[in-house]
């Protein structure tokens, strides 16, 4: 845990589960996507593997075989069943006026997420953020998906980044800071616990969006 502001010329945000409150909406359709090709895959796990991309996700919560046999089908049926609930997709409390402050401080704001490119433009939409982030990576902008760095490390280089911080709600974030060498402030609003995410490597961790705006001066200052 980290007892001085951070020095930092970027601020990297994830998006599900950290801008968005979409982890559950996730968890629903990868259960409905799985149950529809006959694999019981019990939601609790889904959701534990919320937050890494969707490559990964299908062998990690049933297996290789799974993922040789059905793995494009489900994913095809995640990806329908997650279309159906994107007007249901809302902005955590907080998630505009800290993208908003982030840039008025002079950060540079970047966001890192492993969803499909038109999910994540949804997410830009319902957040009002067009306009006020440098860039925003999706699955078709690295080989490597979370908890592999890769996508960080392309929001970095497009802002041209010198001294970044990750701002995320799952272990997979956490893992994808830590890999790039970032230091990372995780939040809760994902559903992950906090010694879980202090164990995994955060060297901070918020209640909510609310709170890390509330500890900005406190958490990150402008290098």
């Amino acid at each position: 845990m980290t007892s001085f502001a951070l020095r930092v010329d970027t601020v990297v945000l994830d998006v599900d589960g950290t801008l968005v409150d979409s982890n559950y909406h996730h968890t629903l359709s990868w259960w409905r996507a799985f149950h529809e090709q006959g694999q019981q895959v019990p939601a609790w796990r889904i959701h534990r593997s919320i937050g890494m991309g969707g490559d990964r996700l299908v062998a990690a919560v049933a297996g290789d075989r799974v993922e040789e046999e059905l793995g494009d089908a489900v994913r095809d049926g995640w990806e329908e069943h997650y279309d159906h609930l994107l007007d249901d997709i809302l902005p955590l409390r907080g998630a505009g006026e800290l993208i908003a402050e982030l840039g008025d401080r002079g950060f540079r704001v970047a966001l890192a997420s492993s969803g499909i490119p038109r999910h994540t433009e949804h997410a830009i939409q319902v957040r009002e953020a067009e306009g006020r982030v440098g860039t925003a990576t999706t699955s078709e902008d690295a080989g490597e998906s979370k908890p592999h760095p890769e996508l960080i490390q392309v929001a970095l280089d497009r802002v041209d980044a010198d001294h970044g911080v990750l701002v995320g709600d799952s272990v997979w974030d956490v893992r994808s800071a830590k890999n790039s060498g970032l230091p990372v402030i995780a939040v809760l609003c994902g559903g992950f616990g906090r010694a879980e995410l202090e164990d995994e490597g955060a060297d901070v961790v918020c209640e909510d969006l609310e709170e890390l705006r509330a500890r900005l001066d406190e958490l990150v200052v402008r290098r």
